[in-house]
């Protein structure tokens, strides 16, 4: 059996946002136990062998007493965002006083580059992966699937010169998962490793949201100019997700953008769609 928990269902900011009075903010902090109380993102991945984490969550502490998490030295991390790797400032007392060994870091020259820029100081293992080349981790079988991420960065790139971020389809004998995490556009040969599985984790961030919201320094700006071009918005991502064809799916990275609470979107997604929340668990 492979489980998955989803140990942080936030988009970058959580919920509630830092200095935010808005009204899903407002019930979070109202009600933390909540499903409208998100971390950032942190997927958990179990099975008889043992446990590993897809991301390194700034509030990996939190999750990590929260759902009493057993020592974990494994991690996979898709990109090299604060919301997705940051987390391994937390674990530096951890592993270099107390597990006295270094942590193992799966990822991409992109974001061993950053890791070896910023956080010199924290022993750990990082192991660089490819596109489609397989790797082992307690009886699950990882394939990285490569992303257009960043518009600026990815727009002008080929299929097969991307190799900076990464999702990731997980295989233990005959079921399926898939991991995604920031995109603007899914590669073919990706989206083909995606199709038909049993379920597809999939960004939420601008779910029946179509603009990022207005701020001031945005005036003057176009709505085109206001959109937020490394990530798809409102009816694009459920009609991404239904041309998976999975059996399910779940959107994480849930934001207050949206301005709903977590039954608000529920009620809004088909039937066969979920909103994850903190502590949420998938069994295949």
């Amino acid at each position: 059996m492979m489980k998955i928990k989803i140990l942080g269902s936030g988009g970058w900011e959580g919920i509630p946002a830092p200095f935010c009075n808005c009204r899903v903010c407002r019930l979070a902090k109202e009600n933390p136990n909540s499903k409208n109380f998100r971390t950032r993102p942190e997927i958990l991945v179990e099975t008889e062998e043992g446990k590993f984490l897809i991301e390194i969550s700034p509030d990996i502490r939190l999750q990590s007493t929260k759902f009493n998490l057993p020592p974990i030295k494994e991690f996979l991390i898709s990109h090299w965002h604060f919301d997705h790797m940051y987390g391994l400032l937390e674990l530096h007392a951890w592993s270099e006083f107390v597990m006295k060994e270094k942590i193992k870091l799966f990822c991409s020259e992109k974001t061993k580059e950053w890791l070896d820029r910023n956080f010199t100081h924290i022993p750990k293992e990082i192991i660089v992966i490819e596109p489609f080349e397989q790797f082992e981790l307690y009886g699950v079988r990882i394939t990285p699937l490569p992303l257009y991420h960043m518009f600026f960065q990815d727009k002008n790139l080929k299929e097969n010169q991307l190799k900076n971020t990464f999702g990731f389809l997980l295989e233990k004998e005959n079921k399926k998962a898939v991991y995604l995490s920031d995109y603007f556009k899914i590669p073919k040969k990706s989206f083909e490793l995606i199709k038909d599985t049993d379920v597809v984790i999939m960004d939420g961030t601008y779910l029946f949201s179509e603009l990022f919201p207005d701020k001031p320094e945005q005036n003057g700006l176009t709505n085109s100019e206001k959109s937020d071009s490394d990530h798809i918005h409102g009816n694009k991502i459920l009609e991404l997700a239904k041309s998976f064809n999975a059996k399910k799916i779940i959107f994480h990275s849930i934001t207050h953008l949206t301005e709903k609470t977590h039954e608000e979107l529920q009620n809004l997604v088909p039937e066969n769609m979920f909103i994850s929340f903190d502590g949420m668990e998938i069994k295949l």
